[in-house]
């Protein structure tokens, strides 16, 4: 197999058709003559099991990021290794990043990083996900250019909510939950049912270390009356995180409010035009608040997520 520094610009072209496929390629090459260009595919032909995957993913790269450094894309980010960022997380941030997504998106970000840190990672996955990923680094010659960009764009945006190394207990369910509980909340939820569907025990491990806004909304009342009544939380941030709520779930609220607060209380309604902003802001206070409350040991996230008792 050829490595990097054996493959001549006119290789490197050929592997770019190749990977690229005859219709691209035509509108890619449009400028060589017609006799060049069927060169060209023959040679990538010839090409084909000489070259591994990697190799081909290299090539591929640095065309992606010499394009990026024409004229015409000056206001694209710099033309660094995509998924550079990767290789600078520890194996705790790798693992919270990576471990809630699909098999194939792991199996194409642990391919960017060193052998050590794709068995690490790979021991701390159960077996039947172990496998998935395997199969699927078989097939990520198949992945289109597009989406390997959009990928690593993802992941590199996720990774900014990822604590710093010296935050990270140990366990993927805690490290996880650090990572979710600096997102906005809509897209907390989000990763939480892919979750769902693609790691349920990572899923149960969370819930032990995270909530969401509605899960406060819907804490047993013995804990509510005496949080909602918390000196600490202002009325106008209650109203604001609460003004996507329907009224049944305010007046409850409220109704945990001491008489003054009570009667002082103003709900936001349309015409208060609260933007999305606002209402997340408000929301993370709350959580905030709540968060003092379990540090302290004043209330536990069992007792908040615990079901409501059965009177008999």
């Amino acid at each position: 197999m050829k490595t990097l520094d054996e493959l001549n610009g006119y290789d490197k072209a050929a592997i770019i058709f190749d990977i690229l496929g005859d219709s691209l390629s035509i509108n890619m090459f449009k400028d060589i003559p017609e006799a060049e260009f069927y060169k060209l595919r023959d040679h990538a032909k010839s090409l084909k099991n000489t070259v591994s995957t990697s190799v081909k993913k290299e090539v591929l790269e640095d065309y992606y990021f010499k394009m990026l450094s024409n004229e015409k894309y000056k206001d694209q980010p710099s033309s660094e290794n995509m998924f550079e960022f990767l290789v600078k997380l520890d194996d705790e941030q790798l693992f919270a990043l990576l471990s809630p997504e699909q098999p194939r998106v792991i199996a194409l970000a642990l391919e960017q990083v060193d052998n050590e840190k794709r068995m690490t990672f790979l021991s701390k996955v159960d077996p039947e996900k172990q496998n998935k990923i395997v199969l699927q680094t078989g097939n990520l010659a198949d992945i289109p250019l597009e989406a390997i960009i959009h990928t690593a764009k993802e992941l590199k945006k996720k990774s900014a909510f990822l604590p710093g190394p010296v935050e990270f207990s140990r366990g993927g369910g805690q490290s996880v939950s650090d990572m979710l509980s600096k997102m906005p909340e809509d897209d907390a939820k989000k990763y939480l049912e892919q979750m769902k569907t693609d790691s349920p025990d990572l899923l149960n491990d969370v819930k032990k270390y995270f909530l969401l806004f509605e899960d406060i909304l819907q804490m047993p009342e013995k804990i509510a009356a005496s949080f909602w009544a918390d000196p600490e939380i202002e009325l106008e941030v209650m109203a604001t995180a609460l003004a996507e709520c329907d009224t049944e779930t305010v007046e409850k609220l409220q109704e945990y409010l001491p008489g003054k607060k009570q009667a002082m209380f103003t709900p936001k309604t349309e015409e208060d035009s609260v933007s999305k902003r606002e209402i997340d802001e408000a929301k993370g206070k709350i959580k905030d608040c709540l968060q003092k409350k379990i540090e302290s040991g004043e209330v536990s996230i069992e007792d908040l997520l615990a079901a409501p008792e059965v009177e008999e």
